[in-house]
């Protein structure tokens, strides 16, 4: 991967019929998320937190940025890479007694919480359409590595959960220009259902590219995170959720 894309970018340097037909774009900006869903390592249902009631978890701001290269070559997909820079967590009262990785946490306990779900992703995709409407398809992969703690502050404990998940997904995206605007109408989807989980990951936007290299995105993102390991009994259930503002660079 490291190779192509330093072959694609000398190219476009090197040459400029090559960088003529080189697309690259680089957008990047603030995630502006609501939080909501639960959360458990337990095989007891009961054991499962609500994120907000128990563990008060905030909304926030964060940082996320794409990079497109889009390229002539007919084998090689096009590619997109992105990044995310998400670490949920809060305090929180809980409502009961729970048990979370053989830890109990008594109800009325003070509880810092935080899980990280910072991510990075590949998606590789082909241009089926691009006429009046732009259709990319292809697949995206997304990489998650990170840590839930549960502190427990009036009985102190400390829980935690290690986990590193390679999700690979369905992926769509569609772009409508407005003609002799600038402006255009855009989306993506990246999607998965497998062994009881589901991840979903999508974005709807309005773009603005000026003449000049420079453009802006306002757009709404909504990541949707349904995890089941029976076999660990490790649940999550989270929905992320917002608007978003990212500047454009395209060359």
């Amino acid at each position: 991967m490291r190779k192509l894309l330093v072959l694609l970018m000398g190219l476009a340097f090197v040459s400029p019929a090559f960088a003529d037909m080189v697309g690259v774009r680089l957008s990047g900006g603030v995630f502006d998320y609501a939080v909501d869903g639960t959360l458990r390592d337990s095989a007891v249902a009961s054991d499962t937190f609500d994120v907000k009631k128990d563990l008060g978890w905030k909304d926030d701001k964060v940082g996320m940025g794409y990079l497109y290269i889009e390229h002539p070559i007919p084998i090689i997909p096009n590619i997109r890479l992105g990044t995310t820079s998400l670490s949920l967590g809060g305090t929180g009262v809980v409502t009961q007694t729970y048990t979370y990785n053989g830890q109990t946490f008594t109800s009325s306990d003070t509880v810092v919480s935080s899980l990280d779900l910072s991510h990075t992703e590949i998606a590789l995709y082909y241009e089926v359409i691009d006429t009046v409407v732009d259709l990319d398809l292809g697949l995206n992969f997304k990489f998650f590595k990170g840590t839930a703690r549960l502190e427990d502050k009036t009985n102190p404990a400390v829980a935690t959960s290690d986990y590193k998940q390679t999700v690979p997904m369905l992926y769509g995206a569609i772009a409508i220009p407005i003609p002799a605007t600038g402006f255009s109408l855009a989306g993506d989807i990246s999607t998965i259902s497998y062994n009881d989980s589901t991840f979903t990951d999508y974005l709807v936007r309005v773009r603005y590219d000026t003449d000049f290299m420079l453009g802006v995105e306002l757009g709404y993102r909504s990541l949707h995170i349904d995890y089941a390991d029976t076999g660990a009994h490790e649940y999550a259930k989270l929905d992320i959720k917002g608007p978003y503002l990212m500047a454009r660079l395209s060359f």
